[in-house]
């Protein structure tokens, strides 16, 4: 019987190390064959440029910027000589659908170049493998600006619909039916210019006018305001004075007051006299009567002159009983307009 052989722990590690490097090792090789979990589904799309910007076979394939594939094939087009067509293979399950757009990009300026692929719409119905998908060809230059072509085609399709929605078109039709024209925003914006024009020119002439004047108007100015300044001076020694004599003037007021009463009853007592004559000069015949008849329009004239008299200095006295200052500050008679005499 053969004696029985015992490992040392040593061996027994070495043994287990070779078992589990050979093991990792199978399963490394059976994962390169397509063994274990089994390939993922994919679809090829492709996208023409004019040109492909320094972009490789095998750069990155991002759809909306996230890493999904890879380039498979870059080349001169087969039905357009003018294009490039780049191949490239993303999983099945990326939506890239009819509102997707390929473009060449590059997120530094260290890293290579790749294929962005947007997002495109949700209501757009997905490509199938194989499809052609609609492109945007970037410049040379280092940052990439896109085609203007594209830009501008968007930028048509955006006015459409603006003018779509403000309604111009059923608005024309509109003013077609009724034989009316569309108001030209144009014309009433060029009108509106050389209204304004027309406006800053008179503006400029008379700025101009100012300027040449200014020596003359800062004169005038000056000389109002000096006339202003003598006219408050003399308003107030004219107050002073006042203040210092007024009650001599309360007095001499008080007996023009009464000296005008006086007088205007004195003179209605002197015309009813000269009335109550004149009539009993006509009763009487004889040379009385003929004196009157001679004399009769002068007395009557002299009868209305003393009738007036007496309204005015009763008017008089009365201005002075509620304006006592009229008499040095002078006032505008009731009644009467501005200018009358």
């Amino acid at each position: 019987m053969p004696a029985e052989k015992n490992f040392t722990a040593t061996e027994i590690k070495a043994g287990i190390m070779v078992v589990v490097s050979v093991a990792v090792l199978a399963a490394f090789v059976a994962a390169i064959r397509g063994c274990g979990t089994g390939r993922v589904e994919t679809n090829v799309y492709t996208a023409d440029f004019t040109t492909i910007s320094g972009l490789n076979d095998g750069a990155d394939v991002r759809f909306g910027g996230v890493k999904v594939g890879k380039v498979m094939e870059i080349g001169a087009s087969r039905d357009d000589r003018s294009v490039i067509t780049v191949a490239f293979e993303v999983p099945a399950d990326i939506p890239v659908n009819h509102g997707s757009v390929a473009s060449i990009s590059q997120v530094s300026l260290t890293t290579g170049k790749h294929l962005e692929v947007t997002t495109g719409d949700k209501n757009q119905p997905l490509h199938v493998s194989g499809d052609r998908i609609a492109s945007v060809t970037a410049d040379d230059s280092v940052l990439g600006i896109p085609d203007l072509g594209g830009v501008v085609q968007r930028l048509e399709h955006v006015l459409d619909g603006l003018v779509t929605l403000l309604g111009v078109e059923r608005a024309e039709l509109a003013a077609e039916a009724v034989g009316e024209e569309m108001v030209d925003l144009a014309a009433v914006a060029e009108s509106l210019h050389e209204v304004m024009a027309a406006g800053t020119s008179t503006l400029r002439t008379v700025d101009a006018t100012i300027t040449e004047n200014q020596d003359e108007i800062r004169l005038v100015i000056d000389r109002l305001v000096e006339v202003e300044g003598a006219a408050s001076e003399l308003l107030a020694n004219l107050n002073a004075v006042i203040d210092e004599n007024r009650a001599p003037l309360n007095a001499t007021l008080t007996n023009v007051e009464q000296l005008s009463d006086e007088a205007s009853r004195r003179l209605e007592e002197l015309a009813a006299s000269l009335a109550v004559t004149l009539k009993y000069l006509e009763s009487v015949g004889g040379n009385a009567g003929h004196l009157a008849e001679e004399h009769g329009p002068t007395l009557e004239q002299i009868l209305m002159n003393l009738e007036a008299t007496s309204r005015n200095l009763r008017h008089f006295s009365e201005t002075i009983a509620e304006q006592p200052g009229a008499l040095v500050h002078g006032s505008k008679p009731k009644g009467r307009a501005d200018g009358g005499k």
